[in-house]
């Protein structure tokens, strides 16, 4: 007897270190049914199964089986009808059952070709009350029964229930987390997609600016240019035929050919402030010492500039986005900064376009970097966003301002 129940309790820490393994269920569950067929007590046959009862508490299905099985009993028993057969019954009871043999138990309603004589232990899977479906073992007919064993094997039975239910609500939420990760993904998927959308259309609309911005300077230094000088040429012949005595009016000639020659200049600097000749023919290092040295000339604003391009090759249209963001920032500095000299370095480090621009200023204030009326930096960030860059300023009181624009580079 101490023999048997030290079997016992060595077949049920088995089936319950089985139990507490990873894995999937169906795994899981059939390592279990190969430890039950090893209860010598219980002259269980290498062969076994589980149904799962569906919510309703109608039918029985077949989730798995251990051991041979034929198709027809596959297929036959895929589903079981609560009070139908032993399994069936044992569904509707809740209680275990014992059948000695197939062909003399009445209750074994279902029958096969190929069905040899066997017993059956059949075992409710509860969990605290609640029915998750049954366990079938065979055995030899007429196998040895004893009370221990049947409280072992209902003992196994609610440990099995668990598992499931623990396994179910498991994989119920893996396939929840999936789900909303498959979302999240196709959500990412989607704003990164309209994040790439808005980027080019914000850079199209910024090319097509400075297009409109290159065409207006043409036609403001072509055509009109042309225009006043043709006015200039006129006035300077006419003043030529103008007798000796006409004083006055060859003194006037002179001021309107000096006030065209002033048009003409205005004329001029409008065309090259829309669109520098200098950023095409030389590029971005060039454009910036060409304009701070205009801002120096106008303001007497001092620059100490540090460019270096020589690493990496920009793209006309960045070093356009570029220049537009050194202008917007010296902008900003004349007007808000009281600042009387501006840092500039452009460098290239790990792959990123570096592009600092410092002032000893004032300073900038924290509402001032929130306000939606800061129309400034938002300009400059509106002209780094079509790149993927990041802005940062930084303006502690009365330290200046900094302004780092980060670029990635992608190189040929």
């Amino acid at each position: 007897m101490n023999t048997r129940v030290t079997e016992e309790y060595r077949v049920l820490h088995n089936v319950a270190k089985v139990l507490q393994s990873p894995g999937e269920l169906i795994e899981v569950l059939q390592k279990t049914m190969k430890a039950l067929t090893e209860f010598e007590g219980l002259q269980v046959e290498n062969k076994a199964g589980i149904f799962l009862a569906d919510n309703e508490g109608k039918m029985l299905r077949l989730l798995t089986t251990y051991g041979n099985f034929s198709q027809e009993f596959l297929e036959k028993e895929k589903t079981v009808p609560f009070g139908d057969c032993l399994c069936g019954r044992a569904a509707s009871s809740g209680q275990m059952l014992v059948s000695e043999s197939c062909f003399t138990d009445s209750r074994h309603e279902r029958t096969f070709s190929d069905m040899k004589p066997h017993g059956h232990y059949i075992v409710p899977l509860k969990s605290f009350n609640h029915l998750v479906g049954v366990l079938f073992l065979y055995t030899d007919i007429n196998p040895s029964w004893y009370q221990h064993g049947q409280e072992v094997l209902l003992s196994i039975g609610g440990l099995i229930a668990n598992t499931i239910e623990r396994k179910q609500i498991d994989e119920e939420l893996e396939e929840h987390r999936n789900r909303l990760e498959a979302v999240v993904a196709s959500r990412t998927q989607d704003l990164v997609q309209a994040k790439e959308q808005y980027r080019n259309l914000s850079n199209q609309i910024q090319q097509v600016r400075e297009e409109e911005k290159s065409r207006i300077a043409r036609e403001v230094h072509d055509q009109l240019g042309q225009e006043l000088t043709a006015l200039k040429i006129d006035a300077i012949q006419l003043g030529k035929k103008l007798a000796a005595g006409q004083t006055d009016l060859k003194s006037k000639i002179e001021s309107m050919t000096q006030t065209i020659d002033e048009t003409i200049k205005s004329v001029q600097h409008i065309a090259t402030e829309l669109r520098p000749p200098i950023l095409d023919a030389f590029g971005i290092c060039e454009a910036i010492s060409w304009q701070a040295n205009e801002f120096q000339k106008r303001h007497g604003l001092k620059f100490d500039l540090k460019l270096s391009q020589s690493q990496v090759e920009i793209d006309k249209s960045l070093q356009t986005s570029l220049f537009r963001v050194f202008q917007e920032a010296v902008i900003n500095i004349l007007r808000h900064a009281n600042a009387s000299q501006v840092k500039v370095n452009m460098s290239y480090e790990k792959r990123n376009l570096i592009f600092i621009i410092e002032d000893n200023g004032i300073g900038i204030k924290k509402r001032d970097l929130e306000s939606p009326e800061s129309l400034g930096l938002i300009g400059i960030k509106e002209r780094v966003y079509p790149w993927d860059g990041q802005v940062n300023f930084e303006g502690p009181p009365g330290k200046g301002t900094i302004v780092t624009i980060t670029i990635p580079i992608k190189q040929q």
